[in-house]
């Protein structure tokens, strides 16, 4: 019987060896890899004046590191965030020129990096690896939205029965 294999092995990898490439092309802008940082600039690039929760939502990264990665993009001058005047506790977010300018620099490292993995890959290749990437994804989505209601139904249930005050 053979085993079936463990795919988050190969995850990793290219996790662990994105993080280097992009800390490598990108250290000197002052963006590392991770925290989100490539997430928002992305897509700020797209679309401007849009809250850190719309972010958020549209990356599918957490609330908290969105906040941070904006503290940091804008600590470093690629944003700034103005409060949104109909609802004073949001902000949107804001590309500076500085951010505007580092958008070839960001397109050309992405696609360096994809056409790096895709390497000795023919169209077809290609094609079917964003395809079954995407799936992967969304059945990762998919399965962390479960286990988040699950623990919202565990924490509810918890309450009702006095577990937790």
């Amino acid at each position: 019987m053979k085993k079936t294999p463990y795919i988050g092995k190969w995850i990793s990898c290219l996790h662990r060896s994105g993080q280097t490439f992009f800390d490598y092309h990108l250290s000197e802008y002052g963006l590392g890899s991770g925290n989100g940082y490539f997430a928002c600039l992305r897509y700020l690039f797209r679309q401007e004046g849009i809250t850190q929760d719309a972010i958020s939502k549209y990356v599918n990264i957490d609330k908290t590191t969105i906040a941070r990665a904006i503290m940091k993009l804008e600590s470093l001058g690629y944003v700034t965030k103005q409060i949104d005047p109909i609802d004073r506790r949001a902000y949107k977010v804001y590309l500076t020129k500085k951010g505007r300018d580092f958008q070839p620099k960001l397109e050309a490292t992405l696609a360096l990096w994809t056409t790096s993995l895709t390497h000795g890959f023919t169209p077809e290749e290609k094609s079917m690896a964003y395809i079954i990437l995407e799936k992967m994804a969304q059945n990762a989505l998919t399965l962390r939205e479960d286990i988040n209601n699950m623990e919202k139904l565990t924490r509810s249930e918890a309450n009702e029965t006095g577990l937790i005050k």
